[in-house]
């Protein structure tokens, strides 16, 4: 048996009164527990276990299958995360790219801390889909694809003119090493993008862009990750129709 600290990730019913909890640990990386009995009126597990819950979790050592999730506390809930549908879409579909993306029981400690600050800054609901771009892009570089614009990727000739993003190389590509996926990006969108490298999060709250500036990032970001996972997130999906409605 364990403690670790984590958060819930997603879950999901098994069984009559019992969960399939995901968590990302500190300790231990992304981890499946079962939580017993947790959808049984005034189970002890059951505020433990909501979405997005901050908490420290005892688990057994697995032998085969998943871990017993049997007790723990609440750091933080959370619960503001789940209370607004704009918050609450945004964050599922942070989650989920992190899900697709990440092994099973494979620690590490900057995702961990980029998770609580992509809750945190969610949780401050000033522009979401700035924010989204943010830990889109903090989430590949944490990941381990960071994409490359200042240079092409091929051949590493500086780039100052006619810029074109290719998403299987992630980054720039000059005229003799394009592979044919490439997409034009605006100077102004690779200043805010290489910009994410160094802001400041609290920066990020009075950050002001023009749709069109948005919409290219989104274009850029969405491309990176698709040509990262196999299948496009369906929380993706959710985010877009309920967003569209707040404009």
């Amino acid at each position: 048996m364990f403690w670790c600290e984590g958060f819930v990730l997603k879950t999901r019913p098994m069984g009559e009164a019992d969960r399939v909890v995901v968590l990302y640990s500190k300790e231990k990386g992304k981890i499946g527990t079962a939580a017993k009995g947790c959808r049984r009126p005034k189970n002890r597990l059951a505020a433990l276990v909501q979405p997005f819950t901050k908490g420290d979790f005892y688990l057994s050592e697995r032998t085969s299958g998943l871990h017993d999730l049997s007790q723990g506390s609440i750091i933080e809930s959370n619960q503001n995360l789940r209370d607004d549908l704009l918050k609450m879409a945004a964050s599922n579909y942070f989650l989920e790219l992190i899900d697709m993306s990440v092994e099973t029981e494979d620690p590490d400690l900057d995702l961990y801390r980029l998770i609580n600050l992509g809750f945190k800054l969610i949780g401050l609901k000033t522009d979401l889909n700035l924010t989204l771009r943010y830990l889109e892009y903090r989430l590949l570089y944490t990941l381990g694809w960071g994409l490359q614009l200042q240079s092409c990727v091929g051949c590493g000739l500086e780039l100052k003119e006619d810029l074109f993003f290719s998403p299987t190389e992630g980054g720039l590509t000059c005229e003799n090493c394009r592979k044919g996926d490439e997409v034009s990006l605006s100077k102004k969108a690779r200043a805010i993008l290489i910009g994410f490298d160094r802001l400041h999060p609290r920066t990020l709250l009075r950050l002001k862009l023009d749709e069109a500036d948005k919409k290219e990032l989104e274009k850029i970001l969405r491309q990176a990750w698709d040509a990262r996972i196999e299948k496009s997130p369906k929380a993706w999906q959710f985010w877009k129709e309920v967003s569209s409605q707040e404009i």
